[in-house]
């Protein structure tokens, strides 16, 4: 959990000193693109890596990559595979949610560029399904062909 927190938090300090960089200018980090990229990849990433070490997030990819039949490392593999999914799928509800709210403060006013934004919270569900897709697929690599029917 320490090591979920420390990585929140350094998520949180580069998301300010990128928010330094370019002049202060919040807004461009609220756009819901950036949203998706922050909750679907870096959480699920952080979250995989708070419960298990960084050993043995490489070597569930390398498991998946090259199957070998029964290894030592399988299970725990299977487990990392596992969580990734839910916690991809998690991070692009969040994200889709974030955008929703970003956007629906813009109702109000005449916004032209209104559609764009809602085609951007759109991008969130999109990644969150694709990176969803490729978690399942390794991880069924990983548990080999048990039963090929």
């Amino acid at each position: 959990m320490t090591r979920f927190l420390v990585g929140q938090a350094l998520l949180l300090l580069a998301v300010l000193l990128g928010i330094t960089l370019i002049g202060g200018r919040l807004v461009t980090w609220l756009h819901p693109a950036v949203m998706a990229a922050l909750f679907v990849v870096a959480v699920p990433l952080l979250a995989t890596l708070s419960a298990f070490p960084f050993r043995a997030v490489r070597q569930a990819l390398a498991d998946a990559l090259h199957p070998e039949g029964d290894t030592p490392t399988k299970a725990t593999s299977l487990r990392i595979w596992h969580l990734l999914e839910y916690s991809v799928v998690a991070g692009g509800l969040l994200a889709f949610c974030t955008g929703l709210i970003i956007t629906f403060t813009f109702l109000d006013t005449a916004n032209p560029f209104l559609g764009f934004k809602l085609a951007a919270t759109l991008v969130a569900p999109f990644y969150s399904v694709l990176l969803t897709m490729a978690c399942r697929v390794l991880r069924t690599k990983v548990e080999g062909d048990a039963d090929p029917h």
